[in-house]
């Protein structure tokens, strides 16, 4: 795959996709800034990404960028094809660079900051609590 979309995946992905080849996520969501949002669906499976990529139609971002992950909403999670392993989000409602924002420095990272819908935000004027709900 990485010839076929002239891509180097990092070895954190690499190692994910041979343990696991695309996965589904049950109510795990990302915050991709301190407005948005978007529930983590599943990644996509390896042979999957160059069709993926087609159906993005976003040519300016397919060039530098594939989808791993697809987010809510018709909305997916990036990497880039070459270069950093920084992890980006992809919001369908716009196109080229205005559509993509670095959320993560790494595929760890962005691994780690997914969270479970039992974390309930609560929103004051000054801060943001997280609290964990349910049973550890």
């Amino acid at each position: 795959m990485e010839a076929r979309i002239d891509a180097i995946f990092n070895n954190e992905y690499l190692q994910f996709i041979r343990q696991h080849n695309g996965a589904e996520i049950r109510n795990g969501y990302y915050d991709i800034s301190e407005q948005i949002s978007s529930y983590v669906r599943y990644f996509i499976e390896i042979e999957d990404i160059a069709n993926d990529i087609s159906l993005m139609a976003d040519d300016e971002i397919s060039q530098y960028f594939f989808p791993f992950a697809i987010g809510s909403g018709g909305t997916y999670f990036l990497m880039k094809k070459k270069g950093d392993a920084c992890i980006y989000y992809y919001d369908s409602d716009y196109m080229g660079h205005d559509a993509i924002s670095k959320i993560a420095q790494s595929f760890n990272t962005f691994m780690n900051n997914i969270k479970s819908d039992t974390e309930i935000r609560i929103e004051g004027t000054h801060k943001v609590v997280q609290v964990t709900t349910g049973k550890p």
